[in-house]
């Protein structure tokens, strides 16, 4: 069964002029600084990623998932969680609802961002400017050494600026990118690492182990969006990049976080109590299946804390996003980037 594509002209019907495009033969990049920031990617005529257009009709809900490419401020839970309170998941209204405001907008870029106020489990208050940056750039080189019909490739700069003093002890934030996906049952995702067997951290919900095959560079995950799971990649292995390939659609996505070796203070993301403590998982990329009345996957790459003398200075995050369309699909199964993993 074919996951549902959205048509570009119905999702610029809806959005129109508050929309900040990029267009590069067929394939047109969109930035919705008014439902979230968040990134849609479309290539000859039909949406690359996830998107929820009655709730973009209807922006409304205590959690308006949009789909997209989304910055989100890590952690999710534990003691340090910024979706959490006390016992309750929720998304703080300057995450789910305050729109940004556009600083540059040309030809090949734009940056957009907001001065915002969290609040912590802990309850601890972090005043913060929250940025991207997104600019279209070339294709990675790999892409161009086979028979690709169309491409597209972008790369985000997202960051959090804290203002305000808040100590280590008292509290975290990261950058955290996810981009989603629809599921099907042709979808799979992968990492490039090696000794793959010991780069996951399962450290999320129940541990989707039997949707998961290891290989000699790398692993795949089945995700087609009928039970919920999550996985991280832990930093100490080194992965090279994640991504996804749509076997019946002959999409590939393949993600890279380009902060990955940045020097700073990793930490659990993870959406849970966090038992083994804050500092339990560093992770660079992680990714996440649906369950089936959703229906979705995500890519996402992580940052870290970047910390002067004991205080919590922000966040940046910096990550390569690509897709192309293969016209064969035999082709695809013997791409050599992947040859040890598919």
């Amino acid at each position: 069964m074919l996951s549902k594509r959205i048509k570009y002209e119905d999702f610029l019907e809806i959005k129109g002029k508050s929309l900040l495009e990029f267009k590069d033969g067929n394939s047109i990049l969109c930035i919705a600084p008014n439902i979230g920031g968040r990134v849609f990617a479309f290539m000859d005529g039909l949406s690359l990623h996830r998107i929820d257009l009655e709730n973009i009709k209807n922006p409304n809900r205590p959690f308006n998932n949009f789909g997209g490419g989304n910055l989100w401020p890590a952690p999710e839970g534990g003691k340090f969680g910024f979706n959490y309170r006390g016992n309750e998941w929720y998304v703080q209204e300057c995450i789910n609802s305050q729109p940004y405001n556009i600083l540059l907008y040309n030809k090949n870029s734009a940056v957009i961002e907001k001065e915002i106020v969290l609040v912590n489990r802990s309850n601890t208050i972090f005043n913060v400017i929250m940025k991207r940056k997104i600019s279209i750039c070339d294709i990675p080189p790999f892409f161009k050494e086979w028979n690709i019909s169309n491409s597209i490739t972008y790369i985000s700069e997202d960051s959090f600026e804290v203002l305000n003093d808040v100590r280590v002890e008292n509290g975290l934030i990261a950058a955290w990118t996810l981009e989603q996906f629809d599921a099907n049952e042709n979808t799979i995702s992968f990492c490039l690492v090696n000794s793959p067997e010991n780069a996951i951290n399962f450290d999320f919900y129940e541990p989707p182990i039997e949707k998961i095959v290891y290989y000699k560079k790398g692993f795949t995950y089945q995700t087609d969006g009928m039970k919920r799971g999550q996985i991280g990649i832990k930093r100490k292995s080194n992965p090279k990049a994640i991504g996804f390939i749509d076997f019946e659609q002959k999409i590939v996505c393949i993600r890279q976080n380009l902060s990955s070796t940045k020097n700073g203070l990793y930490f659990n993301i993870a959406d849970n109590e966090q038992p083994g403590g804050v500092f339990s998982a560093e992770d660079t990329y992680s990714i996440f299946n649906s369950s089936e009345d959703m229906r979705f996957f995500e890519l996402e790459t992580i940052g870290c804390s970047d910390i002067n003398c004991g205080k919590v200075i922000g966040s940046t995050l910096v990550s390569l996003t690509s897709f192309a369309f293969f016209e064969n699909i035999e082709e695809l199964k013997t791409w050599k980037f992947l040859d040890e993993v598919i």
